[in-house]
């Protein structure tokens, strides 16, 4: 039985037909939502490749590709004593020409310059596309985290560091351990860090949280360091926060949430799909009351079209939203199309004159919606599933703290044991909660919800600071935008 076998046996229950109807959108937004909980970024985050693509409304369909691949070009051009002075590659929707090169199914037109093209074609994996022509590389979203989180375990086991340069001379295993216990080697460690764009101020955090977490095991001595993107090891919970998970001697676990500090840090965080977000704790009203919001704010945005852009207008009209997926991603091509219709209009379909007005009408419309206390009791709840896990029969106890790193020092929070937190997120009775107001200035990515709720005799005021927009690393491609909150305060 393979690892999808196990899978989708262990979470069958969760689905009407025993397994995911890729047909099925709940079904799908379910899937999304438990590999996000496993580990997996199901979220565009990677290099949008179209003919169509755009930068701060400027059309910029060329790229850069895999060094090696651009080389076997370069030498089929010589061998064919075919003349040019650079090569670069253009996206394009079908190829004119048999290619020169397929090896996959990106297809790309060779030019010289960005108004000469040569007419020869080529079709490579979308792996071996590196990066926007003439934009800087977009930073691996995912890399600065990597690097932090696993050496906060490398340096437990490996205290002495000089440099990079002499960790490049080392081979065989670290000895720190992925979740499913396979031991990660020196050159992953590398590959991490060179993906890394601040790999000097990520060292430095990890090792800071490796002397935090030393001295908050005091003389507890350990078996196995997991590092644990994916898996938990142990029959821990998938669901549990924690980022690296340490084995005692005793056989029990402790594991650390990992962030890095960014000013006064406040719990807890989340961060993702406003979809997946709702899907979480799998109220079917609550998640088509979002869905509501959204195709509402796409249908006021509409509307402010003027009609003198008439081929914005016409192409707008035209394009029905509610048969567009509710994915950050699944709409890429259609809003392309949209913004070379806006672009003849001399507007900017993914700024100021639409993606603005769309993103300011949902967060409009969801911060009064989190004025109802039912409402913001499940927000609450689901803020809740994310930091401290669901609970699952039979699993491995595991506590978790949020370790918190920075370059001039780390610092531990014991997040399980704030009962404070744990009361408010885990609220029970909508009765308790009151004064619910929202801040939203109407043209900014974030709001602020304030309310008063009673715990045991005492009343507390709760401020949570909250930002709906795409992720800056993909740009808008979908009509669900993520939502995060940078943490939760009490007084």
């Amino acid at each position: 039985m393979d690892v999808l076998d196990l899978f989708f046996k262990k979470y069958s229950y969760k689905f009407p037909k025993g397994y995911p109807d890729m047909n099925n959108e709940q079904d799908v937004l379910l899937l999304e939502s438990l590999l996000e909980n496993l580990g997996f970024n199901v979220e565009l985050t990677e290099l949008t490749v179209s003919s169509k693509y755009q930068n701060k409304g400027i059309f910029n369909p060329f790229y850069v590709i895999d060094p090696e691949v651009d080389q076997q070009v370069r030498d089929f051009l010589n061998k064919k004593n075919i003349s040019f002075n650079n090569i670069i590659y253009k996206a394009v929707d079908t190829v004119e020409n048999d290619p020169i090169l397929s090896t996959g199914q990106t297809p790309f037109e060779l030019f010289s310059d960005e108004d000469t093209s040569l007419n020869i074609f080529i079709k490579i994996p979308k792996k071996k596309v590196k990066a926007h022509y003439g934009q800087k590389t977009r930073k691996d979203s995912t890399a600065s985290s990597n690097v932090n989180e696993f050496l906060s375990l490398y340096f437990l086991i490996h205290p002495e560091f000089k440099s990079v340069k002499d960790l490049k001379k080392k081979d065989g295993e670290t000895g720190v351990l992925t979740g499913e216990e396979k031991e990660i080697s020196y050159s992953e460690l590398i590959d991490m860090i060179n993906k890394d764009e601040t790999p000097e101020r990520d060292i430095k955090i990890g090792y800071n949280n490796s002397k935090a977490i030393k001295k908050d095991l005091k003389d507890k001595s350990f078996k196995k360091l997991y590092w644990t993107p994916r898996q938990k090891p142990a029959n821990i919970n998938p669901n549990n926060p924690s980022d690296i998970i340490i084995k005692l001697d005793n056989n029990s676990f402790q594991g650390y949430s990992n962030k890095i500090a960014a000013g006064k840090d406040t719990t807890p965080k989340f961060n993702t799909n406003i979809i997946a977000f709702f899907t979480k704790l799998g109220d079917s009203n609550k998640i088509e009351d979002v869905k509501n919001l959204i195709d509402n704010a796409w249908k006021k945005a509409s509307k402010k079209v003027p009609s003198s852009a008439t081929y914005a207008k016409k192409a707008i009209n035209d394009f029905d939203i509610s048969k567009e997926e509710f994915s950050e991603s699944k709409s890429q091509r259609a809003f392309a199309d949209l913004a070379t219709q806006f672009q003849l209009d001399n507007l900017e379909f993914f700024g100021k004159d639409f993606y603005h007005i769309f993103r300011n009408n949902l967060i409009d419309s969801f911060s009064k919606y989190l004025e109802n206390p039912e409402n913001l009791k499940y927000f609450l709840n689901t803020i809740s599933s994310y930091t401290y896990g669901t609970k699952i029969e039979g699993e491995t106890p595991c506590p978790y703290k949020l370790l918190i790193g920075s370059e001039s020092g780390s610092v531990i929070k014991d997040v399980s044991e704030d009962t404070q937190l744990k009361n408010v997120v885990d609220v029970k009775d909508i009765n308790t909660i009151e004064d619910i107001k929202t801040i939203y200035d109407g043209t900014s990515q974030s709001f602020l919800v304030n309310f008063k709720i009673k715990i045991g005799t005492e009343i507390k005021s709760i401020s949570i600071p909250i930002t709906i927009r795409t992720r800056a690393s993909g740009g808008w491609s979908g009509k669900a935008l993520y939502i995060n909150t940078p943490g939760l305060k009490i007084s």
